[in-house]
């Protein structure tokens, strides 16, 4: 696997594309709603952006959630994520480049997401380059599944195996304050968190695929070996799960802010 962050799932993409969880609906609609709000009053077609898009989840999610209507496209610099993207292609658009620096024009977007990826980015740098691209009244938002791991001895063990095995993880890297770093930027407003609850239920197969499909993971393969990590995991599913039917409970969490009407002194154009 690379070392530059931006390809951190090279070689893992097939699997992330198969085995990675969707969103609930609720915040789906909340989402959908918060756009159109603040869009009604401009002409469509909008533009609505997936920063990270990676293999095109949340992309496509865009896609069935507005319609036919909107230009949806995904913003991805890895190269295997976005060649698996552009191959389950369902009338969206991907194009290569990085969430600091989106290569589209000032106050041209309805909709910047950040879908399972803004732990990757200059956090600063992406609020900053949202502000700039999102017409007044657009949306900035960020969506996160997180395991529950405060809820299942499951999680616990699973989160101590890649703590333990792992290249300097810890479960909690994902534990920062998203609406005072929306707030904290003179151009965003009304930023708001909203949560979901829910369990998603796996065979160990399915456990196997998913846990494989994650860049956190491929670091204990590298360290422990492939066959190694996959006993581990195993082991873990019997013990808790003598059925065989894995119940891993998640916390979605969406926080959106609003793009205010005063551009201030970050406008600039590409």
């Amino acid at each position: 696997m690379s070392s530059d962050r931006t390809q951190a799932f090279e070689g893992l993409t097939d699997a992330y594309r198969r085995f990675r969880p969707g969103y609930p609906r609720e915040l789906l609609d909340r989402l959908r709603e918060h756009v159109r709000e603040g869009a009604r009053r401009r002409p469509e077609p909008w533009l609505l952006l997936d920063a990270g898009s990676g293999t095109g989840i949340s992309t496509r999610t865009l896609r069935h959630l507005f319609g036919a209507g909107p230009r949806v496209v995904g913003v991805e610099p890895g190269r295997d994520m976005i060649g698996t993207a552009r191959a389950a292609d369902e009338g969206v658009e991907y194009v290569a480049g990085r969430a600091e620096h989106l290569p589209f024009a000032d106050a041209s977007a309805s909709l910047v997401l950040a879908a399972q990826a803004v732990h990757w980015f200059d956090r600063p740098a992406f609020y900053t380059e949202a502000v700039r691209v999102l017409a007044p009244g657009g949306t900035v938002a960020v969506l996160n599944n997180d395991r529950d791991h405060r809820a299942s001895a499951y999680l616990d063990a699973y989160e101590g195996l890649m703590e333990e095995h792992g290249d300097h993880y810890r479960r909690d890297y994902r534990e920062f304050d998203t609406v005072a770093e929306m707030s904290a930027l003179p151009g965003l407003e009304g930023a708001d968190p909203a949560t979901a609850t829910w369990e998603r239920e796996l065979d160990t197969d399915q456990v196997l695929g998913a846990a494989l499909s994650s860049s956190k993971m491929a670091a204990v393969v590298r360290n422990l070996g492939e066959e190694r990590t996959r006993e581990a995991i195993t082991a873990l599913v019997r013990e808790h799960f003598p059925d065989g039917r894995v119940r891993i409970p998640y916390v979605t969490r969406l926080f959106t802010a609003r793009r205010t009407d005063d551009r201030g002194p970050l406008a600039h154009h590409v």
